[in-house]
């Protein structure tokens, strides 16, 4: 067993209306149940009245162009608390500007109130991960010094551009406390190999789905390819309006359907392109849908298409593989080095309407043989990467 410590800017709250992503979440209650020791801490930035004001007003604008969420009811002070098991510290950390590190003061304070917490609850970290450059790069420099006998690890969900930005000087003394490098996508590792070179050690942090999304049989395809699919957040960088418009051209005589799984600021303009291209009966909103739900209506479709203009690592690509879906993911971003164009899904260039319709027009034309082919190749992707499986992996990458 392992004492594990998880710092990450991002983490779900138990909030019914929390909307971040809960893939650091997924990582630390795997680790719970393989029996390790874990805690987590949440630190997040804290800003004054006016700007939780100003997120209010404008957070579904702001959703819409970029796909962040703007949080407008941060706590003010460390409050504890458990998600599924996996105990949580939530710790501001106050400061006037976005996207700036916070003040010496303030960085010091949080951490000698963890390490306060974690010294009366006698834990001693074997491992600590950090998610996310900011704060967490200086953080872990702050642990390392704390506890020399740590193993640190640091994960990115960028190319790593922000390491020198934030950090500046002391960007290359704090890279040094960092033991072991995990990359989101293979994009993001040659990003950042490309500024600051390769690592001694480094690793691939792909995240998983539920083993149960696996144990329903693979899809075949008795015949073409007409049932396609969108699950996700309707924001204009998910670009599901270029999958409308690339569908209208590849099928002129309009025989598919779209099948559209969530809801966003950008529905309403989605609907628009709808009723002007006279799709109405092609293409189906189903708004919001748990979990589950949506994995049953994806279930029920040939092909998922998710050309984004920008994604770290999309799940729910990963769970359409499991149904042996014939996947479309944007070339370039978070899905190279799962999908290898043409074997175990496609590549396809965002904002690119034409050619997502080339791409489409290509599977439309295969053969029953190679869509099997290409979905078996799919499904036997999705089998690795279950939680257990990719939890255990990172664990061991590390140590």
């Amino acid at each position: 067993m392992k004492n594990i410590l998880l710092i990450t800017n991002i983490y779900p709250n138990n909030d019914p209306k929390y909307s971040g992503t809960p893939v650091c979440h997924y990582f630390a209650r795997e680790w719970v149940g393989m029996g390790h020791n874990v805690r987590v801490i949440h630190f997040d930035s804290l800003f004054p009245r006016p700007y939780y004001w100003v997120g209010k007003l404008f957070n579904s604008f702001l959703q819409a162009q970029t796909g962040y969420v703007v949080y407008t009811d941060t706590p003010q002070s460390p409050i504890s608390y458990q998600v599924d098991g996996v105990p949580v510290t939530f710790v501001p950390l106050p400061k006037v500007l976005p996207h700036s590190s916070p003040s010496n003061k303030v960085m010091n304070k949080a951490f000698r109130y963890v390490v306060n917490k974690l010294d009366a609850d006698s834990f001693v970290p074997d491992v600590i991960v950090g998610h996310f450059v900011l704060p967490q790069l200086r953080f872990l420099h702050m642990f390392k010094q704390q506890y020399p006998n740590v193993r640190t690890a640091l994960v990115l969900h960028s190319g790593g551009e922000s390491i020198r930005s934030c950090y500046k000087d002391l960007a290359s003394v704090y890279m040094q406390s960092v033991d072991v490098w995990g990359f989101r996508s293979v994009a993001f590792q040659k990003q950042f190999e490309s500024l600051y070179g390769k690592q001694s050690n480094e690793f691939l942090c792909y995240s998983g789905i539920p083993s149960r999304y696996l144990e329903c049989e693979r899809n075949t395809h008795p015949g073409a390819v007409r049932k396609f699919v969108f699950v996700g957040s309707l924001f204009e960088l998910k670009r599901v309006d270029d999958t409308i418009n690339a569908l209208n051209i590849a099928f002129p005589n309009k025989d598919f359907e779209f099948h559209i799984v969530g809801s966003g600021a950008e529905e309403k303009k989605l609907r628009g392109l709808v009723a002007k291209l006279g799709l109405e009966c092609q293409v189906f909103f189903y708004g919001q849908q748990k979990r589950d739900d949506a994995q049953r209506i994806m279930a029920g479709c040939d092909c998922f298409v998710m050309v984004s203009e920008h994604e770290a690592f999309g799940l729910v690509y990963v769970e359409a593989m499991a149904k042996g879906l014939i996947t479309i993911a944007t070339i370039g971003q978070g899905m190279d080095g799962i999908i290898t164009n043409g074997v175990n899904g496609f590549l396809c260039e965002a904002k690119s309407p034409e050619r997502l319709a080339n791409t489409i027009r290509r599977i439309a034309g295969m053969s029953v043989a190679d869509l099997d082919m290409v979905s078996r190749n799919a499904y036997d992707t999705a089998k690795n990467l279950t939680n257990s499986k990719v939890a255990e992996s990172y664990l061991n990458a590390i140590l």
